[in-house]
């Protein structure tokens, strides 16, 4: 699938259960486990497996965002190592890696309502690279990653945004449906 402007516009996300064909789709995918073998890790095996379906999906379960490798919180108490969270952005039968470096973040009042402004770096992915979408994927990482973490519906007095930079450039948040 090719991810078009007008993809992105007429995009339908859900927060929830998706079917268990699609997830053994993606277990199917091999999708390695980078942590491997440490412990304290949401996934324990060399591959991802979807344990945990709920996930953030377009309404055909085309496109689906997992927060697939995150290290648990008496790891992040205990270790002085940093370790990042990674999510999976599956998009049909391939997927992207993406880790987001969060660098920046302001909170400004316009209008009776909060700004909650964050700029992360995304980390480079030779897949993603290889696209003529690229564009477009990271709008939708944005999109996505917005949606599962309170960005789009958030609270009626404080409005999310994120904004994205990769290899340098910075993409200005911009929700497709609005």
């Amino acid at each position: 699938m090719l991810i078009t402007k007008d993809v992105l516009k007429n995009l339908k996300l859900k927060y929830g259960k998706i079917s268990e064909k699609r997830c053994q789709e993606i277990n199917a995918m091999k999708i390695k486990n980078p942590y491997y073998p440490m412990k304290y890790f949401s996934c324990k095996g060399e591959y991802f497996t979807t344990w945990y379906n709920y996930y953030v999906h377009s309404e055909d379960e085309r496109i689906v965002y997992i927060k697939a490798f995150e290290p648990l919180p008496v790891l992040r108490r205990e270790s002085a190592e940093d370790y990042d969270d990674i999510f999976i952005l599956v998009i049909d039968d391939q997927y992207f890696r993406v880790v987001i470096d969060f660098t920046d973040r302001k909170k400004v009042y316009v209008e009776n309502k909060y700004i909650d402004e964050v700029t992360g770096k995304l980390m480079d992915d030779v897949g993603l690279d290889k696209r003529s979408d690229r564009d477009e994927i990271i709008y939708l990482i944005g999109e996505m990653q917005m949606y599962g973490h309170g960005g789009i519906d958030y609270k009626k007095w404080e409005k999310k945004i994120l904004n994205l930079e990769y290899k340098g450039e910075l993409y200005k948040w911009k929700h497709w449906n609005e």
